[in-house]
């Protein structure tokens, strides 16, 4: 798993002329707008990589009477070129 604080030690690792205190701000700043986006249900695409989107589920509960509930979770679709790059990986 990689955390925020690992994504910056790999971009200062390739590009070490940077500031980490950047660094860390613009990889902030990235994740807030992608979760903005998700929260207005709005789908991001990353090419090569893959897709996020929000898909919504009912949930029907009976208890006395018929309650329906929504609900939202997010979707994550890999691109062909991602899975084959991963399938290709040998450990």
């Amino acid at each position: 798993m990689a955390t925020k604080s690992d994504i910056t030690a790999r971009v200062l690792e390739k590009h070490s002329v940077l500031d980490k205190k950047i660094v860390a701000l613009v990889i902030n700043i990235f994740f807030e707008i992608l979760s903005d986006a998700l929260k207005e249900h709005n789908r991001i695409e990353f090419r090569r990589f893959g897709s996020f989107s929000v898909r919504s589920y009912n949930v029907m509960k009976i208890n006395d009477k018929l309650v329906k509930n929504r609900y939202f979770k997010i979707y994550f679709r890999s691109s062909r070129n991602l899975i084959s790059e991963v399938n290709s990986c040998k450990q």
